[in-house]
This record gives C-alpha cells, sequence and structure tokens, in this order.
C-alpha cells in the first residue's frame, strides 16, 4: 500500500471513527459507514485507532490530576479581613458624603437641597 493510499485511510478512519464515538448515525451513514468497514484495510485502521483510543482510555485512569493548593488558613482570615475593612470604610465615606457634612464636599460635588 502506497504512502499516499495509507495516510487516506487513517484519515478516513479517523473520520468513522468521530462518527461512531458520536453516538448517532443516519440510516444512510450507517450504511455507509458498513459498506466503508467491509474492506479490510479498512476494518484493520478503525481497529487499530480503536485499540489506541482504549489504550488512552486505560491510561488516563491512572493518571491523577495535580492537586491545587488551597489558601492557608492565614490567607483566608487576611482576605476576610481586608474585604471587611473596604466594606467599613465604603460605607463610611457614603455616611459622610449623605449626612450634610458640607466641608466634604467638593465643588464639583455641591447639588442644592
Amino acid at each position: 500500500m502506497s504512502t499516499l493510499n495509507y495516510a487516506a485511510n487513517e484519515e478516513a478512519a479517523a473520520l468513522w471513527f468521530a462518527k461512531c464515538r458520536r453516538g448517532v448515525m443516519a440510516v444512510e451513514e450507517r450504511a455507509a459507514f458498513e459498506a466503508w468497514r467491509r474492506d479490510a484495510a479498512n476494518a484493520a485502521a478503525l481497529a487499530e485507532l480503536e485499540r489506541v483510543w482504549d489504550l488512552l482510555e486505560s491510561g488516563q485512569a491512572h493518571i491523577k490530576p495535580a492537586p491545587t493548593a488551597a489558601p492557608m488558613p492565614r490567607q483566608r482570615i487576611a482576605r476576610s479581613a481586608l474585604l471587611a475593612v473596604m466594606c467599613a470604610v465604603s460605607i463610611g465615606i457614603g455616611v459622610i458624603s449623605y449626612s450634610g457634612n458640607h466641608e466634604f464636599w467638593t465643588a464639583l460635588d455641591w447639588v442644592e437641597r
């Protein structure tokens, strides 16, 4: 078999493999797949892809995802404290700005009430 035929055969096998993995095929598509698979070279290429896929799936079960570093308890407390301080400062600025203390306002903020 020439290199071009082999590459085309592998590409067709990959296409049919993906369509089979998709799960749903039209009746015409299923008939075309069965006709394609009747050729021994095509069936062998598809079997090779399925074998490689099974090997990859079995290997994936042995690979553990890298653990993510959870924030240290001190970092969590510091973030919470910083958030609480920022909220308190924002509320304080809001209260001062709407309390009627005109010294706090600039000329741009001034609104006649």
